[in-house]
């Protein structure tokens, strides 16, 4: 009879045990109200430890389901007993209308964001139009340099070329002249010298003469003085 009413007292003390126990580490929300008492034991009677304001997240440590507390353990580390119904599984919805209008106001600043870069990507791709017009035109500018370069040396080619064959008229005629030169030369060496045999010729014929004429004269002188 004893071991029936430990077994009995076991059993009850043991499912106290299970209702009063909740799981670690789940994470509830104070409700709505502006402000939830945070006490130090699991009844209305117990010290207030301090009060909790709408939206304060808590580590649900205890569930007293007999006593609608749930012990709780705050951001800070401090613990104590709130009511149950005071706890939420999701933020308030004051909290989560300011998450809602913040992530609203941080897509927004996505969105300019987007927009200011749009911006900068247009502004980039109309400074790319004008670098590449401007390439284009000094492109251009330099094919036709090119060209005129192009021509320019076909000229310098050309006039090269003919200036070669001038030269080489200039050196045949050179060579010409010299050659006329030396004939002349020769022709006029070739006539000083028959001068000069001339000369010689008539100077030695006037000798001769000289040296005849008196012979002959002084015969006919002395054939007339015989008469």
């Amino acid at each position: 009879m004893k071991n029936c009413i430990d077994s009995s007292a076991f059993l009850f003390f043991l499912l106290g045990f299970l209702f009063t126990t909740s799981i670690s580490a789940e994470t509830r929300y104070v409700s709505d109200q502006l402000e939830v008492t945070l006490r130090r034991g699991p009844t209305l009677s117990h010290a207030i430890l301090r009060m909790l304001k709408s939206g304060t997240p808590v580590e649900v440590l205890e569930v007293d389901k007999e006593s609608g507390h749930t012990r709780v353990k705050t951001n800070n580390g401090q613990e104590g007993w709130i009511l149950t119904r005071y706890l939420s599984a999701e933020p308030t919805a004051r909290v989560q209308l300011e998450q809602l209008l913040k992530s609203m106001n941080q897509k927004e600043d996505a969105n300019v964001s987007v927009i200011e870069q749009l911006k900068t990507i247009r502004n980039e791709h109309e400074n790319a139009k004008q670098l590449i017009s401007q390439l284009e035109s000094e492109n251009k500018k330099l094919t036709e340099q090119l060209s005129s370069l192009k021509a320019a040396s076909a000229n310098v080619l050309n006039i090269e070329a003919d200036n070669k064959k001038l030269r080489d008229k200039l050196a045949d005629a050179e060579e010409r002249l010299n050659i006329l030169q030396n004939e002349s030369s020769e022709i006029e060496a070739r006539k000083n010298r028959d001068w000069f045999i001339t000369g010689a010729l008539v100077l030695f014929g006037g000798l001769i003469l000289g040296l005849i004429l008196p012979r002959f004269a002084r015969k006919r002188s002395s054939r007339y003085s015989d008469f």
